[in-house]
């Protein structure tokens, strides 16, 4: 099958991989590239948001395409492998320490928030994880995009 070519909105797409699967019901649609995020509580076609009946119809008919967010255990993963490349022997210790039992999330953060150089490098490389992600999400999806992603600052 030849990928469907798609004027993919890639912010919106790596928003939608990287929402909280709890609180949002993502599609892309093939026909403009604009990803709806839904409530998960707005299924019900109330305000402004599809019907779960407009999306089925949307699901059947090729239009829209559910997007998985890629879950917390990919985060983690991304976090472990940033922190076994810090240079700084004490930071990486901190990180990997942060790293275990509940609440690392905000641990994580918390020990880069005064690190400053460090915690922009985070956000570098967990947003080109996030965009191989994508690429991969879309390539699985049989879709070429044919925008561009944006540019991200380095």
């Amino acid at each position: 099958m030849t990928p469907r070519k798609v004027p993919v909105d890639w912010d919106d797409l790596e928003m939608a991989l990287t929402t909280n699967a709890g609180e949002w019901t993502c599609y892309l649609d093939v026909r403009t590239g604009e990803v709806q995020m839904v409530p998960a509580h707005c299924l019900d076609g109330d305000g402004d948001w599809p019907s779960e009946e407009e999306i089925d119809a949307g699901l059947a008919a090729g239009h829209l395409i559910h997007v998985e967010p890629l879950g917390s255990s990919v985060e983690y993963g991304w976090m472990a492998e940033f922190a076994s490349t810090v240079g700084d022997a004490r930071l990486r210790d901190l990180l990997e320490v942060a790293l275990n039992g509940r609440g690392a999330f905000r641990r994580f953060k918390d020990v880069l928030h005064d690190h400053p150089a460090e915690r922009e490098r985070w956000f570098a490389f967990r947003d080109g994880q996030v965009r191989a992600a994508a690429r991969e999400w879309l390539a699985e999806n049989e879709i070429d995009a044919t925008t561009a992603p944006p540019r991200r600052r380095s």
